[in-house]
């Protein structure tokens, strides 16, 4: 009797069942990375006053620089790795494994010399006229630069155990860092009164104590990628893949550098004496985007494997349903996130800080930057299907339109045309751009394919 092949989940039975299954483990673990940002903070604020909050904020554009050049080799070892453990060429999946950590450990030693080199210099150009803010910005930066090996390597580590098939793992220590980071910014923060030094320790901790467990868990676990592969496989090889590779996924994170760092420079031309509390307002506000649209991230990686599923096997009529659902979701989410944070800006800057000058701030910057909130998941959706049916010119536009065509320029244009104020509105005017980017895209898709709106195919 011929064994019955397993039944792929994602191809039969409710699809509203299939988003639940597949996306809230991945929103959960999304949404406790961005209530740590919240929660962060909401500390700092508290704790530390506006002038610490500022000064975490005037960095976020480096801090992003990481993220890129960490997601460069850990994005770019994981495409690699796939396919040597789905090879089963376990002495290619080692040498990539090993490679990778020595480019992670190669990265991180330019950037620590970099921060002692121009970590005083950089502070001091963006904070201005803020000295104090320049000093706290010079200290979270110090330390955070220093300890940039472990962020690279935990990185590297995650995206390893999730090519292992080892999600509940990832996801678990994903957890972990944020609760236990939440634990030590109240301890450092709150109840030592350490301000940005002890809200940087607390990160840096943390992801310690993760990296930690993992190298136990590669030491004592029977896993094809064990400790020992590091001296085995060689740290210098393969770097030049892994670079080419992880370079489209990298650009996104570069993008929003490149935002957040043109948003702090306008604000330091254009703000004046209000400098330090738009600043502090800002960080508050781009901590509350941040927490609402990773649960949108979330959704798009779910709607991925289950339409590129349905896809692939050839079910038109079902990978329609779900793209329809996932925009519908998506905007429901939407209308809900930017009906509550217009209506609640000003109570949401007092959780924040006492500070009646940055409540006000906050309560002028957040409806305007959320203003077309309700098309960003809808967008991010069309951006991701394209990706999941592997049209990659297509997905690659809309994925980078965005920050390096139409925010960064637009908050140039802006600021020098309406001042600070004008700032905020490059966000909503971005996102209209990018809808009327999208249907162009999705009309000539239509042309070129037997497909209604150029997406559905049934």
């Amino acid at each position: 009797m011929m064994d019955r092949p397993l039944e792929n989940k994602f191809l039969t039975g409710s699809l509203l069942a299939a988003y639940a299954r597949t996306a809230v483990p991945i929103i959960t673990v999304m949404g406790m990375s961005g209530l740590l940002t919240v929660t962060d903070a909401l500390f700092l604020g508290r704790f530390a006053g506006p002038e610490a909050l500022a000064a975490v904020t005037l960095l976020f554009p480096v801090y992003m620089i990481f993220v890129a050049l960490a997601t460069l080799v850990a994005s770019g070892m994981s495409s690699l790795l796939a396919r040597r453990l789905g090879a089963r060429d376990i002495g290619g999946a080692r040498a990539v494994f090993a490679g990778a950590h020595g480019l992670a450990l190669a990265v991180t030693l330019v950037l620590v010399a970099l921060v002692l080199a121009l970590g005083g210099p950089l502070t001091r150009l963006f904070a201005g006229a803020g000295g104090d803010i320049a000093e706290q910005a010079l200290v979270y930066l110090r330390i955070v630069g220093f300890a940039a090996p472990v962020m690279f390597l935990l990185s590297v580590e995650t995206d390893a155990l999730r090519n292992e098939g080892r999600a509940p793992l990832m996801a678990g220590l994903s957890l972990l860092v944020s609760l236990l980071n939440i634990g030590l910014d109240a301890l450092f923060v709150a109840g030592m009164g350490l301000g940005v030094a002890g809200s940087a320790w607390g990160t840096v901790l943390a992801q310690g104590a993760a990296l930690g467990l993992l190298a136990i868990f590669r030491l004592r676990a029977a896993t094809p990628l064990p400790l020992k592969a590091l001296a085995e496989g060689g740290l210098c090889r393969g770097w030049g893949a892994i670079l080419a590779l992880g370079a489209p996924q990298s650009l996104n994170f570069l993008g929003i550098s490149l935002v957040s760092a043109a948003i702090v420079a306008s604000v330091g031309r254009t703000g004046g004496a209000d400098y330090a509390d738009t600043l502090s307002a800002y960080g508050i506000v781009t901590r509350m985007m941040t927490f609402t649209v990773l649960p949108l991230v979330g959704l798009v990686q779910a709607m991925q494997t289950i339409t590129g599923t349905n896809f692939g096997a050839g079910d038109h009529r079902r990978t329609d349903a779900s793209l329809r659902l996932a925009l519908v979701l998506a905007l429901i989410y939407g209308i809900t996130v930017q009906a509550g944070l217009s209506l609640g800006a000003t109570g949401l800057g007092r959780l924040f800080v006492s500070d009646a000058a940055v409540v006000a701030e906050v309560g002028q910057i957040l409806p305007v930057m959320v203003a077309l909130f309700l098309l960003t998941g809808p967008l991010m959706i069309l951006g991701g299907y394209f990706q999941a049916v592997g049209d990659v010119p297509r997905a690659a536009v809309l994925g980078l339109a965005k920050p390096y065509l139409f925010s960064l320029p637009l908050v140039f244009a802006f600021s020098g045309l309406w001042g600070v104020r004008g700032i905020w509105w490059a966000s909503p005017a971005a996102e209209a751009g990018l809808l009327a980017l999208t249907l162009v895209v999705l009309a000539c898709a239509a042309r070129r394919r037997p497909a209604r709106w150029g997406v559905f195919l049934a």
